[in-house]
């Protein structure tokens, strides 16, 4: 599957910056108040899993690093966006947890200052990955999801029997103050499973060529239409091959509810 999969940033109307080093400390001492459980053997901070984790073992905690940090002006207050990440970790085996259908883990810190002290106004966390491992720290981007919103975003992928499937994952903030997230497949593949079906003959060429998928959907955010609690929606143009269906920069339009962005019914993916 060629992976052209891609998400183009918005420029931003206010100055977004990574955050400076001489601030850094004093972000991390807030972040560490919530972070309490240090992991000593991997340098980093256990973090519970989400409420709704789909997490099958109750020993799963998760060993989280910070990743980004960037700094925008929110509703004309100096707000900082931190991302931390880490992978699955057995407590009782003290182990990773690499098992395939494990995640990773991202959390979203959202910071202001206010007389000259950073405090966290928004929190949230989401699975994300595979093998127990969350995208690498080169995969996330840091986007602009609103006039006054921001977050970040990280592709991630998953094989089995020959098959990938490819999601963009957001993790960012909406007009309610809370942090929210959304996930929306990219891309699907099963040539791991069919192989070339041009190499084969008559039935079992035809037969091949029907089940055969190869989709990527580039995704872009729609500022032509009303944000909704301050996020814009997204818009997916598909393309390849999914059976007898073929697709070019078929458009489809993925709105904001108010909690997550939610795909068409006839999305292709």
């Amino acid at each position: 599957m060629k992976r052209i999969i891609s998400l183009f940033l918005l420029a931003c109307p206010v100055l977004v910056s990574a955050a400076p080093d001489n601030d850094k400390a004093a972000l991390q001492a807030v972040i560490a108040k919530y972070y309490n459980r240090p992991l000593a053997a991997h340098k980093c901070w256990l973090a519970k899993p989400p409420k709704d984790s789909g997490t099958v073992s109750d020993n799963i905690m998760y060993c989280m690093k910070p990743v980004a940090d960037h700094t925008v002006t929110r509703n004309g207050k100096a707000t900082r966006y931190v991302l931390y990440t880490g992978f699955a970790y057995d407590m009782q085996q003290k182990v990773k947890q690499g098992a395939h259908a494990s995640s990773g883990l991202a959390e979203l810190f959202v910071l202001e200052k206010a007389d000259g002290e950073w405090a966290i106004k928004q929190h949230g966390k989401d699975e994300i990955g595979a093998w127990g491992e969350p995208p690498e720290n080169k995969e996330w981007k840091f986007v602009q999801v609103g006039a006054q919103n921001w977050g970040y975003v990280a592709e991630s992928s998953y094989t089995s029997t020959g098959s990938t499937s490819t999601s963009q994952n957001f993790l960012f903030t909406d007009d309610s103050n809370r942090v929210r997230k959304s996930l929306i497949v990219s891309g699907d593949d099963n040539g791991g499973f069919f192989g070339d079906c041009n190499e084969l003959k008559g039935r079992e060429k035809r037969l091949c060529e029907d089940a055969f998928v190869s989709l990527e959907a580039e995704i872009t955010f729609d500022k032509s239409r009303p944000a909704v609690s301050g996020v814009w929606a997204l818009t997916a143009k598909l393309s390849g091959v999914s059976g007898k269906k073929k697709y070019k920069n078929q458009k489809y339009v993925i709105p904001y509810n108010g909690k997550t962005h939610v795909v068409p019914k006839n999305y292709g993916l």
